[in-house]
């Protein structure tokens, strides 16, 4: 690990950052309030999306049709959770413990349909047939495909060709059916429409699924192949007592474990269903088999407090700007160069927002249950100024997900220049079968190059040792910031943002914009020395991780022959070397 540079958190330059900062954001906060005023000319033409609120005498910002979703089918979603939940702890407490008692004793002698798994089998086929009614069985029918075909085509060369290309087609068919109809099919059939469930259209959130079908196909492939090149007992060896994440992910499961009701369960698991996490198979079965430690009830009630406040604060946005009436309203005409930026800025915002509320929600169900799965928004939107770290921050979980399944099968880093394009695409595709996904995938992976060219060039010592390398790196995260910025309102934003865009960047806000670049590098400052601060506390902590096991060694003093099988002498098993590969 490198050695931190000096804190510059106290200096005459920062406490200037900090005043320019605090005045900056105070100003952004009143005039986006301004600018959502009742007394505004423009009111009249956005207020018919405006609901009734409950905060100040205001109305409420709900005009965005998955939060509205959400938020008033949360009271539901809540009590659905708590009874999974509860009926869950009380099976495991009761039925698993007296019926399968030797496998709470002993993990790893159970393999194939796991008793924790029991109950969340027949929980998550009722909730899939609540939601979707008869519909479930177009859900049963492609997820028992994707199941045939990875036990036929599992440990074959051309089998994740075959994996992809299956579940490519379900994505292009769910969305030019329509989830299909079975009145399509035949006409007598016609009357079971009428009952599709409470998500009617299951084929929108069908996509998250999609990643789970894929994660089993292809951890089971590499499952097999792995039986190609070393004994099935020490592939079996790694099952047991999986020490960190990463071995949860990259350790195969015990070749009976990937059975219909393991891979069932795993699919429609109901606090992940919807939405997410992302969790692999394998660290799924694994943290069945095994809970992971990190998931406690300390741990878990503080999350449930920082998604209460994370809600709150979305309550106080909606009630105080209406970023996404004004934005879907789109007339930009009366509004300053500077309120247009607000709020363009604040619909991104609310996007990451809305985004981090339901993905909390459904881990905070997740650990309520015992499971651990990846926070998805790691920073926040505003804490970023790398393309690469932004898209590592930005649903995490599925990042890792493309990593594993994607970016590496098609030759990592050796092949990143055409790779990014690849994944970007998926990205796109995967997201929404739309051209402007398309083209926001593509300015994405074109952004990435000047990025990685200017990283390969400028990180090394003649250019890091210099004094004014961190405003060189501001200059360029500036840029970054604006790219992701005019990026990511293409991709995700509303129909008026040409107008937006055309307006910001017209000659009328030159001026503007070269008071932000400047304001931005000011900005970024404090952002590299805040992120410098938490490289020392890490810095600090290794070190004194360092010099205990430094100390426990000396006090030890182990024999000669201990200290050699401590190395990994003769008498050491050996671990099983993995291979992720397409092929």
């Amino acid at each position: 690990m490198r050695v931190p540079t000096p804190s510059l958190l106290g200096t005459l330059e920062f406490k200037i950052y900090y005043v320019i900062c605090v005045v900056t954001i105070a100003n952004m906060i009143h005039t986006m309030y301004q600018a959502s005023s009742p007394k505004r000319p423009e009111y009249a033409g956005y207020k018919g999306e405006l609901s009734e609120g409950w905060m100040f005498g205001r109305k409420i910002d709900l005009s965005d049709g998955q939060w509205d979703t959400f938020r008033s089918h949360l009271p539901a979603f809540t009590g659905v959770m708590l009874l999974y939940v509860a009926l869950n702890w009380a099976f495991r407490l009761v039925v698993v413990r007296r019926v399968s008692g030797g496998f709470l004793a002993s993990p790893t002698k159970v393999k194939g349909f796991l008793p924790t798994l029991w109950l969340p089998f027949l929980f998550a086929t009722a909730f899939a047939i609540g939601l979707s009614g008869v519909s479930s069985v177009f859900i049963l029918a492609i997820a028992g495909g994707n199941y045939l075909l990875a036990k036929r085509m599992g440990g074959h060369r051309w089998a994740p060709a075959v994996f992809w290309a299956y579940n490519m087609a379900v994505l292009f068919a769910n969305e030019y059916y329509r989830g299909y109809q079975f009145g399509h099919m035949s006409p007598s059939l016609a009357w079971l429409d009428e009952w599709r469930g409470v998500l009617r259209r299951w084929d929108v959130t069908f996509n998250i699924t999609m990643l789970r079908m894929v994660s089993f196909a292809m951890d089971y492939h590499w499952r097999v192949r792995q039986e190609e090149e070393a004994s099935v007992q020490r592939i079996d060896a790694l099952v047991a007592n999986p020490k960190t994440e990463k071995d949860r992910v990259e350790n195969s499961c015990f070749a009976q474990d990937y059975c219909f009701a393991n891979y069932w369960a795993y699919l429609l698991y109901p606090p992940l269903y919807l939405t997410g996490p992302i969790i692999t198979f394998n660290n799924f079965i694994s943290q069945m088999r095994y809970p992971s430690p990190s998931v406690s009830v300390k741990c878990t009630v503080l999350y449930g407090v920082r998604l209460l406040v994370s809600a709150l604060l979305m309550e106080l946005i909606l009630h105080t700007v209406y970023c996404v009436a004004i934005s879907k309203w789109g007339h930009w005409e009366t509004f300053s160069v500077y309120e247009i930026s607000l709020f363009g800025y604040m619909r991104l915002s609310f996007i990451w927002l809305k985004l981090l509320i339901i993905w909390r929600f459904a881990r905070f169900w997740a650990m309520a249950d015992g499971l651990d799965t990846v926070e998805n928004m790691r920073r926040c939107m505003s804490n970023n100024y790398s393309l690469q770290q932004f898209w590592r921050d930005w649903h995490c979980s599925y990042n890792k997900w493309i990593v594993r399944y994607v970016y590496i099968p098609l030759g990592g880093r050796k092949t990143s220049t055409w790779n990014t394009f690849v994944v970007f695409t998926f990205v796109a595709l995967w997201h929404d079968l739309t051209m402007r996904l398309l083209q926001w995938a593509w300015i994405i992976a074109l952004l990435f190059m000047p990025e990685g060219l200017a990283t390969w060039y400028f990180n090394r010592p003649r250019w890091t040792r210099k004094p004014y390398f961190r405003l060189l790196c501001s200059l360029g995260g500036t840029v970054n910031i604006v790219a992701m910025m005019i990026a990511n309102l293409v991709g995700f934003g509303d129909e008026g943002v040409d107008k937006m865009l055309a307006k910001i960047f017209s000659r009328e806000g030159f001026a503007f914009l070269a008071v932000v670049y400047v304001i931005l590098n000011m900005y970024l400052q404090v952002i590299f020395e805040w992120r410098e601060f938490e490289y020392r506390k890490e810095y600090a902590a290794a070190n004194k991780d360092s010099s205990t096991q430094q100390w426990e060694m000396a006090d030890a003093a182990p024999s000669a022959p201990a200290a050699s099988q401590a190395r990994g002498g003769s008498d050491s098993p050996t671990l099983v070397k993995r291979q992720h590969r397409a092929g």
